[in-house]
């Protein structure tokens, strides 16, 4: 009686094992565009949701709140281009576009919410140029209002990559579909 082994030779072993890392490293690559595009989607959201969180304080509080471009996390920045730097939302009941202190002037201005900046942007353009900060007023319309920010990835991308944020002149925001450049 013969005796027949069971089971994979070595040369069979690493030849499947070739097969699944050619394989992988070209699902891989393909994954790149979706996560680049996933990336961009979330930080349009988030900026998205802080529009909208502002909007509805400043009709709650019966104040004026503030939306604007931050690089360190205390103060606004000036310059149209530093969105992707961060942000922050705050009351600004003096509307002097920054946070103070308490003073002899009035209370402190209350600062709400913070964003880091996102690692995933190359850039947060605005179509205009005054283009920093969004104030929304007590009844929930906007100053600074009827604007797109156009969000665009780290690195080289596709035009899907690409989203706009969109901002009406009464101050109602929304993200265009992927890869709109503008908001028409």
């Amino acid at each position: 009686m013969k005796c027949r082994a069971l089971g994979l030779t070595l040369l069979e072993l690493l030849l499947v094992l070739a097969m699944m890392a050619v394989l992988t490293s070209l699902a891989a690559a393909s994954f790149r565009g979706v996560w680049v595009q996933r990336s961009v989607s979330l930080a349009a959201e988030t900026l998205l949701g802080d529009l909208r969180y502002a909007r509805s304080e400043a009709l709650k509080r019966a104040r004026p709140v503030l939306v604007c471009q931050s690089s360190n996390g205390l103060s606004c920045t000036q310059d149209s281009a530093a969105w992707a730097d961060g942000w922050l939302v705050f009351v600004d009941s003096n509307a002097n576009a920054q946070v103070d202190e308490a003073s002899d002037d009035g209370p402190a201005e209350n600062l709400l919410r913070v964003q880091s900046a996102l690692p995933t942007l190359a850039s947060i353009a605005s179509n205009v140029s005054a283009g920093h900060s969004i104030t929304y007023q007590a009844t929930g319309s906007a100053k600074s209002a009827a604007q797109t920010l156009l969000f665009k990835p780290a690195g080289s991308s596709t035009p899907d990559s690409l989203r706009a944020l969109c901002i009406s002149l009464q101050g109602r925001a929304r993200v265009g579909p992927a890869g709109a450049a503008s908001c028409s």
